[in-house]
């Protein structure tokens, strides 16, 4: 056992649960200055019940701190990121891989089966040898077909992604160079697009469309932003997203009836509605628009510029945009895991800490809203609880 390594996890592991070394060493019963050493690799042996004490003070399994995380070293990744800084990466991709192995924890404790991704083979993936633009489009009209969304708006594209395929989705509190993430474990069959909480609800919705891209053409295993450029795959998904959320037929319909004829000029005035109708950004728009040849090159570049914030007081849906505003703005943790961990909170089988992480809540704000929801964990039983942990334990040291 690299003990270097294992003062590094449980560093880690105290700095996510909101510790200093003092509050884990009463916790642990350790002295300050032994945690102190064994955090810096400094101790030439660490108990087995020493990792025990630091690991029910942590409310994680020992493997963490002993062997790391599997759940890490399997999953695949794709990233929808800009401009990213190597630090604010990894914090993104902790945050999402906590949701994961926090499922993963679950099933190891007795949680009921884990709900397993659905087959997508009613979907056929357009040849690879056709044009970008026109993989883009036949893959969302396939999608819209169906869901029979015909060429109406999407209300919720996070629900239309579960609706599809199963998998589960949140809204994460991550950097703001992360803009989302499809993680996949393929030991136990899961996925988890999880997006940022942000102040553009456009944004946001667009990313979850792009993250359904990389999962249906199934190129999660790799991340798809190198240097200053994008990548085909990363590019492709972007189509995907515009044509998913705005679709071409949708867009000549909405024209037809706003404007006197579909070859009508466009004004800032008529791309604004169409892009609120849609509910996308403007500029998603305007690349709609000169991609159908409805306004050229350079009435786009004319055009673009406005705000969605600007846009919304202008043309006036100010506040009801502040109030999508305020919605984009909260974290929402994938409503199946943070079922399965509210009964296994009830059930004393985790601690309020992981409830927290995953509703972006402060420990004691998680409790009390619990707790006024009639969600109070059983009383202990010392028996009951003690083999729980080792058989938990027990089957995490077999992987």
């Amino acid at each position: 056992m690299d003990l270097t390594l294992v003062g590094k996890r449980i560093r880690r592991e105290r700095e996510r649960a909101g510790l200093n070394q003092r509050d884990l060493a009463a916790r642990a019963q350790l002295s300050q200055s032994t945690l102190t050493r064994i955090e810096n690799g400094a101790r030439a042996n660490v108990t087995l019940a020493e990792l025990d004490h630091l690991a029910v003070a942590l409310d994680i399994p020992v493997r963490l701190l002993t062997s790391g995380d599997p759940v890490r070293q399997r999953v695949q990744i794709a990233a929808r990121t800009n401009d990213v800084v190597e630090a604010e990466r990894e914090a993104a991709l902790r945050r999402t891989l906590d949701v994961l192995e926090l499922d993963a924890r679950l099933d190891m404790l007795g949680s009921r089966a884990a709900q397993q991704r659905k087959s997508a083979e009613w979907l056929s993936l357009p040849g690879e040898h056709l044009p970008r633009e026109q993989q883009a489009r036949e893959l969302a009209h396939q999608v819209r077909e169906v869901l029979q969304l015909g060429c109406a708006p999407i209300a919720d594209v996070d629900e239309l992604i579960e609706q599809l395929t199963g998998v589960d989705t949140a809204v994460l509190d991550l950097p703001k160079t992360a803009d989302g993430f499809t993680a996949t474990d393929p030991a136990r069959k899961t996925t988890l697009i999880a997006v940022r909480a942000c102040d553009v609800p456009e944004r946001q919705r667009f990313s979850f469309a792009h993250e359904l891209g990389h999962l249906l053409w199934n190129d999660g295993a790799r991340v798809h932003e190198l240097g200053d450029g994008r990548t085909p795959g990363e590019k492709r998904c972007d189509t995907f997203a515009r044509h998913l959320l705005a679709p071409e037929g949708g867009v000549k319909a909405w024209l037809s009836a706003e404007c006197s004829s579909v070859d009508s000029q466009v004004s800032e005035r008529t791309a604004a509605l169409l892009a609120r109708h849609f509910r996308v950004s403007f500029p998603v728009i305007l690349i709609q628009l000169e991609s159908m040849q409805l306004i050229t090159a350079d009435q786009k570049k004319e055009l673009w510029g406005p705000t969605g914030v600007q846009l919304a007081q202008k043309y006036g849906w100010g506040p009801a945009y502040e109030q999508e505003q305020e919605s984009a703005q909260a974290v929402r943790a994938p409503r199946r895991i943070l079922e399965r961990a509210v009964e296994a909170y009830r059930q004393n089988l985790i601690g309020v800490r992981a409830l927290a992480m995953l509703e972006g809540r402060k420990p004691e704000e998680a409790e009390a809203k619990l707790r006024e929801a009639g969600v109070i964990p059983s009383p202990p039983s010392a028996k009951r609880a003690n083999l729980s942990r080792l058989v938990a334990r027990g089957l995490a040291r077999d992987e």
